[in-house]
């Protein structure tokens, strides 16, 4: 769901993982690999450079099917495992900056077995961008589940 009145949005996916595997996808090169990219033919996972602290510094990459990478990058706020976890979230290409955006997921568990991930990203300066990162963080989050279905991790 957008709120675009406050350039924001809300977005979840119920996934069959404890919420510490899931925070583990988030927050481990080798887990991201398996999942963070677009759907569809030609994307692909291009790196991932994580300093998992207060105050450290990330760097996530995805190749397009035309062999571009795209790039975001931020800083984490709070890192609180298996519960919370808040970075800041830019575009490292200058043609696709949306200005230091706030990205916080939220692990809930629901049963021994269900985790609801709950994503906010919010301070967007341009409403137009929303919806675009909207439909991204909802196939990042179909992705997400996908990868835990085909994996015992």
């Amino acid at each position: 769901m957008t709120t675009a009145a406050t350039n924001s949005l809300r977005v979840s996916q119920t996934i069959r993982a404890s919420r510490e595997r899931l925070f583990r996808a988030w927050t481990e090169p080798e887990q991201l690999m398996q999942w963070w990219r677009m759907e569809g033919d030609g994307w692909a996972f291009a790196d991932a450079s994580l300093d998992l602290r207060v105050g450290g510094a990330y760097r996530l990459g995805m190749t397009d099917p035309d062999g571009k990478t795209h790039t975001a990058v931020g800083i984490y706020r709070e890192v609180d495992p298996p519960e919370r976890l808040s970075f800041t979230w830019d575009w490292e290409d200058e043609a696709h900056r949306v200005g230091e955006t706030l990205v916080t997921v939220e692990f809930h568990s629901t049963t021994d077995t269900m985790t609801e991930v709950i994503l906010t990203h919010e301070r967007f300066a341009d409403a137009a961008r929303v919806d675009g990162h909207e439909r991204g963080w909802m196939q990042l989050l179909r992705l997400l589940d996908h990868m835990t279905q085909d994996t015992s991790t």
